[in-house]
Formats: structure tokens, C-alpha cells, sequence
């Protein structure tokens, strides 16, 4: 059975014909929310996924050291996802959940090698499962809170409440069979 997503990328609007002529480039690393991928904004506990990419783009422009935007125009861009569904981790239900806890008890001693605590190792566990062939995740999914409103950044708040579904595709080229742009803007 294949899974099909609509997911929304905020981003900036120069980087869009890079994107639509050669894929969406990767977010690589262990402190990535899902692991590495291409990350998206779908409909879950969030009625309004493009909205959220939205201020996820305009959020993104703000570089902090610097005090002023990177980029002053945004682009969100809708895309297909197709996955099968041995290869869709989905962690807003209890079964990826469970799937999650069996490759944390998996990685327990992977955990004590790299000699440092991660705040938050649901990307760390996801790429360890993929790098050590426990499962063949494709695609993730799960609810976060993302700082996506520009009160939340400037007041430093955050919530243990999620406010967003986002989902991760690891290779964006194979599971992305549509990609467009739905929205650009001036920052």
C-alpha cells in the first residue's frame, strides 16, 4: 500500500528554481527533528500546513547574529509525497511509537558512545535505525513544537504542547513526485 502526503517547504524564494530543476537538498544531522531529509509541513494536529510553512520561512530569513534577514523573499512550495508503507515511520500513532522505543533500546549502547546528551533523540534514533538497516524509513512523520511565530522566537518561549505535524523525506528525489509553488512573499 502506498501513503500519499501533501506537504508544504517554506524557504527562500532564490533557492526555488534550484529546487524545482535539481530536488530539494537534504537537512543532514542527528539534531534534526526526524533525522535527515526534506522537511515538510503536513495536515495533522494543524488544519493549516501551508500557513505554517509560511511562517516557517519568514521565521528562517532572521539570522540572530547578524540582527537582520539572510533573505527577503520567501517561496512555499506544495509537494507529493508517496511512500510505501513499510518505509513510513509515523510517529503520531502508537505503533511508531513503539517502533521508536524498540530502536532506542536497539542504540542503547550507540547512545553511551557518543559521550554527550542529546536534548531531544528522536532524529539521532531515526538515522541510527537507517544507518544500521534496523528498518528502511523513507519517510517520517510526527508532531513538534516549532517556534513558527515571531513571539515565540523574540520572548524565547517554547511549549512542551506540539503545534505542528511535519514529516521528513530521505530522499527527497525518489518519494517527491510533485513539487510546485503555491505562495511568495516579501519578508
Amino acid at each position: 500500500m502506498t501513503i500519499t502526503l501533501e506537504g508544504f517547504h517554506g524557504t527562500d524564494n532564490a533557492l526555488v528554481d534550484s529546487i524545482l530543476s535539481n530536488g530539494l537538498r537534504p537537512s543532514l544531522g542527528d539534531k534534526e527533528w526526524l533525522g535527515d531529509g526534506g522537511y515538510f509541513f503536513v495536515q495533522g494536529i494543524n488544519l493549516e500546513p501551508e500557513k505554517q510553512a509560511e511562517q516557517w520561512a519568514v521565521i528562517s530569513a532572521w539570522d540572530n547574529r547578524a540582527k537582520k534577514n539572510k533573505f527577503l523573499s520567501y517561496a512555499v512550495l506544495r509537494g507529493v509525497i508517496e511512500v510505501k508503507e513499510e518505509n513510513f515511520l509515523d510517529l503520531t500513532t502508537a505503533d511508531g511509537i513503539e517502533i521508536l522505543n524498540y530502536i532506542q533500546k536497539k542504540c542503547t549502547s550507540k547512545l553511551a558512545e557518543i559521550g554527550q546528551k542529546l536534548q531531544y533523540i528522536d532524529g539521532y534514533l531515526i538515522n541510527f535505525a537507517r544507518g544500521e538497516k534496523l528498518f528502511d524509513i523513507e519517510v517520517s512523520k510526527g508532531n513538534f513544537y516549532i517556534k513558527i511565530r515571531k513571539e515565540d522566537r523574540v520572548f524565547k518561549l517554547s511549549r512542551r504542547t506540539p503545534n505542528c505535524t511535519i514529516c521528513s523525506v530521505y530522499n527527497p528525489q525518489k518519494n517527491i513526485v510533485n513539487i510546485e509553488i503555491t505562495k511568495n512573499g516579501r519578508i
